[in-house]
């Protein structure tokens, strides 16, 4: 991971704080060897309301988290106006203190056993603490980085690169002639 310029925190013990923090969420809905309540979550949330400052990262795959943006130095009202792209009806997926443990597990009875890993995930973290998952379609991920993209502070250029390889690989694996 490249950063564009210096910054006041370790992004890799932050990417480790997401992928505990989506174990622990996973535990809402999934067995788990310790099962987190939803007042877990809602205080995570209030002392996030009572940071100073606030990264947002974009990741792929929470469980082993990949950054594709990490956004710092947004403010409170910036949360506000961030979560105001989040989708407004009453899902219980992203309000889980709202349901009960028997209905979030039939919830989840549907799913697949384990997460495809795919999509694009927003996790605010709070200076000096707390910590949310934000729940955006594509159409808030875009408009997120169109309003606060100037607040990223990393270096895309290697993940790029790495992708297109990996296309380029994918592209010489299809073209080769079948025997």
């Amino acid at each position: 991971m490249r950063l564009l310029r210096p910054v006041s925190f370790d992004p890799q013990a932050d990417l480790a704080a997401v992928a505990d923090f989506a174990r622990r969420w996973r535990s809402l809905f999934r067995p788990a060897e310790v099962s987190y309540t939803p007042e877990h979550f809602r205080a995570e949330l209030e002392r996030l309301g009572q940071a100073q400052e606030l990264r947002l990262y974009l990741v792929t795959r929470p469980a082993r988290p990949i950054a594709l943006a990490i956004l710092d130095g947004l403010k409170q009202g910036d949360l506000l106006e961030l979560l105001a792209l989040a989708p407004l009806e009453d899902r219980v997926e992203v309000r889980p203190w709202l349901t009960s443990p028997a209905q979030r597990r039939a919830l989840m009875a549907q799913a697949p056993g384990e997460p495809s890993g795919q999509g694009v995930y927003a996790f605010a973290l709070g200076r000096p603490q707390g910590m949310a998952l934000i729940d955006l379609e594509p159409e808030g991920l875009v408009l997120a980085l169109a309003r606060w993209g100037r607040h990223n502070v990393l270096d895309a250029e290697p993940l790029l690169a790495q992708r297109l390889a990996l296309l380029g690989r994918e592209i010489q694996r299809l073209g080769r002639p079948r025997d």
